[in-house]
């Protein structure tokens, strides 16, 4: 059962698929295991894939700390669900716009109000709107979109989804996970009528930025 999360970060790639383009580096993404319902491999796109765990059959089996390719050598990079598992994000953005062409489009993804992963013991960090904008700024980046994912709705829905999956430890918890799942329409509805709070709470954001 997709978050909330998962579900506004296939929506927003699929709305902007256009800004993918040319040679494509996915930092941290999985050619095999994927998550999520947008399929890069349905654009006419070059991707490489970037990441630390050879389960996932990358082409480039290395850290987002030190990507081993040369300057601007990428039309288009995409780090959704990424930077919170860093260890030295600033040393990512570094490596990021060395091997970006000029008017590279970075798309990134980066959770805000939301659990801990199930991956507790990699999961580091949380940034806010302006966090974001400092970040980008200070390594020479464009910011061209900032939109929050979610609001009041997709927040709590995705707490209890946490509380009664990974978290949970009840024996009625398959149980809790099907009422919550055929209860999406009322957390969606939620979402709808507090969508003019989503600058304040939701459930992180979708970036994307220049060079």
């Amino acid at each position: 059962m997709y978050s909330f999360r998962r579900y506004y970060l296939d929506k927003l790639l699929d709305k902007h698929s256009d800004l993918i383009s040319g040679k494509v580096l996915d930092v941290g993404g999985k050619k095999k295991g994927k998550r999520g319902a947008f399929d890069i491999n349905s654009l006419n796109v070059d991707v490489i894939y970037l990441n630390s765990d050879q389960d996932t059959n990358p082409d480039l089996l290395a850290s987002a700390e030190n990507i081993p390719s040369g300057d601007k050598e990428f039309d288009t990079v995409i780090m959704t669900e990424l930077l919170e598992y860093v260890t030295n994000f600033e040393q990512v953005m570094k490596e990021v716009h060395r091997v970006t062409k000029n008017k590279t489009n970075i798309i990134i993804s980066i959770p805000f109000l939301h659990p801990i992963h199930g991956d507790y013991w990699l999961d580091r960090i949380r940034l806010t709107e302006q966090g974001i904008k400092d970040l980008s700024l200070k390594f020479g980046f464009n910011i061209k979109i900032i939109e929050p994912m979610g609001s009041v709705g997709a927040v709590i829905y995705d707490i209890l989804r946490i509380c009664f999956g990974y978290a949970g430890k009840s024996k009625f918890k398959s149980l809790f996970l099907f009422i919550l799942y055929l209860s999406r329409v009322l957390f969606m509805f939620l979402d709808k009528v507090s969508k003019d709070q989503k600058s304040f709470i939701n459930t992180g954001y979708f970036v994307v930025l220049s060079k």
